[in-house]
């Protein structure tokens, strides 16, 4: 029963299928800023799960920097749900400018 959950949780539904065919005819385009990404060996590790914002606990709404490695929640939503703007503030203090939300990174080109 185990292994069935599992592929279903794992299992992409009709409506994402769709929402990832419109996005595959959108054009990719590499950011001027991933060209020359510097990345700081800070001793940050990534944990392949189990992420959390590193300023409030928050288990959503997470962002990946991508030149420190740290996991900040993303913007307040106008009817108050989201993130608690850690993120954004993190840029703000370091001009860091490449992060990437969480969970929608995928090794499927087509997808990406």
């Amino acid at each position: 029963v185990r292994l069935v959950v599992d592929a279903i949780l794992r299992a992409d539904g009709a409506e994402r299928k769709e929402q990832l065919a419109a996005w595959a005819a959108d054009e990719k385009q590499v950011s001027a800023y991933a060209m020359n990404l510097q990345q700081i060996d800070n001793g940050i590790v990534i944990p392949p799960s189990g992420w959390k914002c590193a300023k409030c606990d928050k288990k959503d709404n997470l962002w990946l920097n991508l030149t420190d490695g740290m996991i900040l929640c993303g913007r307040k939503n106008w009817d108050g749900s989201g993130g608690n703007n850690h993120a954004i503030e993190h840029y703000e203090q370091t001009r860091y400018p490449l992060a990437v939300k969480l969970g929608t990174i995928t090794a499927d080109l087509e997808a990406a």
